[in-house]
């Protein structure tokens, strides 16, 4: 094709993809449901969107904890995904904001504010910001030129593998929070190693307050449980006041993590009355008032030293963890959303966060799924939940004085419990055992060296065993005064050595060298490295005064040959009529034919 005919073809896809009424909608998926949006649906987003805000409030603070970051942070991180995401998101279940894996990820890419290795470390925060901001622009890229389909070759197995890691590396990090003692966390490894060595310096109270908050945990989440089931058998005309009264409950579950942080923080308020402030390890002061609207610090020294690791791992994880819990939720609830403008979504979320000081967030699983079981009607719960958010930190950020560490400790180790895909390793175990190298080469990994290298090394071991079968195809022999060689899936450059190797030792390094029937009926197409080494191998047939020859050629694979003009490789159409030619022609080596095969292809 001409370059005379593709400009005008650019030219109508660029005017579609630019200008197209159907694109920008899709681009702003709220100029799609707002039209149809009715009244009645306002309680629903209303219940939903205070729901997932008072889970969201104690969740960020906690989160900014395992980010290494001040914890007003957690909570300037938590509302501006919300709003953004109402604009450019499809599902109407999904919530953005801090997560447990993204805080994770985070911690290990920032700028320690001292070098003290035996306290509590904290990270410079334009780093983090500035984290966001490139993330979100890498992903709004991705989005644009329909990149999304780049996670396609992380598996399922790898992002367990990553999931249960994180879950472990979080959990062990916040096991000294609920003892009391202090040391400065590394990897899963050298945190269990640090809990042994400073068992000693466990404050009693700050054990006993954590033990307690995560039995109260234990007890809400069970009560939700049960009343999500009754409220699952209630009709119509089942009686309102025990509707009501298992709603009830079901809220006081749903909002556990809000409970347990006011009572814990009622507890240590009433022993600082009483001087008895040294006894529970407490957060302290939170900034208050809203965080200031403000340009991410590009003068903020060796910007590329601290995060420049971070712009490959984090935009894609958490684009993964986004992804399949819109996808999962979509299933659910019957609608439909796609990649690339969830990858859009998602960048816009952290590129507009970066100016109210957010670190990169994702969808949450755990709020995403109080949202949907509140019933949220639309995105416009997030407005409330964001809202929320808002109003905590204009007039609740003095409160967050007394919430003690154990509590929030307590709410972590809690939520990524449930992240352990312990059920995996079964289920691998029934039906392709040779997938749990894949997680045990993520798993270990990951908690020796840290998530990101453990799921790059996942990624590896599992490509590896993605282009294995492309490196060492089967295949089956006919033999005969003939030999039929038929392999049973695609030819591409890793076969090169195999396929070459097969030739040799079937039929040409043999005692009586035989001629080839390649029978080409599983093989869709091939590349050059394959037609060169077919040249080559035809040339050698032809010098031991043999042929090969290609049956049941498919229409791209027969182009390629064409073009690639390898000599004395005849096509037939069967195998039938390929030993017919073959036998009654017996082939002559001709020199002007053998300095043929010398020309490049």
């Amino acid at each position: 094709m001409s370059s005379d005919d593709l400009l005008p073809k650019f030219k109508k896809f660029a005017w579609e993809y630019c200008f197209s009424v159907d694109v920008w909608k899709d681009r702003l998926p709220f100029t799609r449901w707002l039209p149809k949006y009715r009244p009645q649906k306002i309680i629903n987003d209303v219940i939903a969107g205070l729901t997932v805000g008072l889970t969201v409030l104690p969740q960020a603070l906690a989160y900014a904890n395992i980010a290494r970051l001040p914890l007003v942070y957690g909570l300037y991180s938590a509302f501006m995904g919300s709003f953004m995401y109402c604009i450019f998101g499809m599902s109407k279940d999904i919530t953005v904001g801090p997560t447990a894996i993204m805080s994770l990820l985070v911690a290990d890419y920032g700028k320690p504010l001292t070098d003290n290795a035996g306290e509590d470390v904290l990270n410079d925060p334009r780093y983090a910001v500035l984290l966001a901001f490139f993330c979100g622009l890498i992903q709004i890229g991705l989005g644009i030129l329909h990149l999304g389909f780049v996670t396609n070759y992380i598996s399922p197995v790898v992002i367990s593998g990553f999931t249960s890691a994180s879950a472990l590396t979080i959990g062990f990090g916040q096991v000294k929070n609920i003892l009391g003692i202090k040391f400065h966390n590394e990897v899963f490894t050298l945190d269990l190693i640090n809990i042994f060595r400073h068992i000693g310096e466990t404050k009693w109270a700050d054990c006993t307050l954590g033990i307690c908050c995560l039995l109260v945990l234990v007890v809400l989440r069970m009560l939700k449980n049960k009343s999500q089931k009754t409220l699952d058998q209630f009709n119509s005309s089942s009686p309102l006041k025990k509707r009501a009264v298992w709603k009830t409950f079901w809220i006081l579950g749903t909002a556990r993590n809000a409970l347990v942080v006011i009572a814990a923080s009622g507890v240590t308020y009433a022993l600082i009355q009483y001087d008895y402030d040294d006894y529970i390890t407490i957060t302290g002061n939170v900034t208050s008032g809203l965080p200031p609207l403000k340009v991410p610090d590009f003068q903020a020294p060796d910007i590329s030293k601290y995060i420049i690791g971070g712009l490959v791992s984090i935009p894609l994880i958490g684009f993964l963890e986004n992804i399949a819990i819109a996808k999962g939720f979509a299933r659910q609830n019957g609608y439909r959303v796609e990649s690339n403008q969830e990858l859009i979504a998602l960048g816009f979320c952290n590129l507009a966060g970066s100016f109210v000081s957010s670190f990169p967030t994702t969808g949450s699983f755990s709020r995403s799924a109080i949202n949907s079981q509140s019933s949220v009607a639309s995105p416009l719960g997030g407005i409330i939940t964001g809202s929320l958010v808002l109003l905590a930190l204009a007039f609740l950020t003095p409160a967050f004085y007394y919430i003690p560490k154990a509590a929030l400790a307590a709410v972590i180790l809690f939520s990524v419990f449930f992240m352990l895909d312990y059920e995996i390793i079964p289920h691998l175990w029934r039906i392709r055992k040779w997938e749990l190298l894949t997680l045990v080469a993520t798993f270990f990994p990951s908690l020796h060296l840290g998530v990101e290298y453990g799921t790059l090394i996942g990624i590896g071991v599992d490509l590896l065993m993605l282009l294995f079968p492309e490196a060492k195809p089967s295949y089956k022999v006919e033999r005969s005064e003939l030999l039929v060689i038929c392999f049973k899936q695609g030819l591409h450059y890793p076969a090169i050595d195999r396929l070459q190797t097969i030739l040799d030792e079937e039929a040409l390094l043999v005692e009586e060298p035989k001629s080839v029937i390649l029978d080409m009926r599983n093989i869709n197409g091939i590349d050059f490295s394959i037609a060169e080494g077919l040249r080559e191998s035809a040339k050698a047939f032809m010098k031991a005064g043999q042929k090969v020859a290609v049956v049941n050629v498919r229409k791209s694979v027969k182009t390629i040959l064409d073009r690639a003009g390898v000599k004395n490789m005849p096509i037939y159409e069967t195998v039938e009529i390929a030993r017919d030619r073959m036998a009654a022609t017996n082939p002559e080596t001709d020199p002007a034919e053998l300095e043929a095969f010398d020309t490049p292809l």
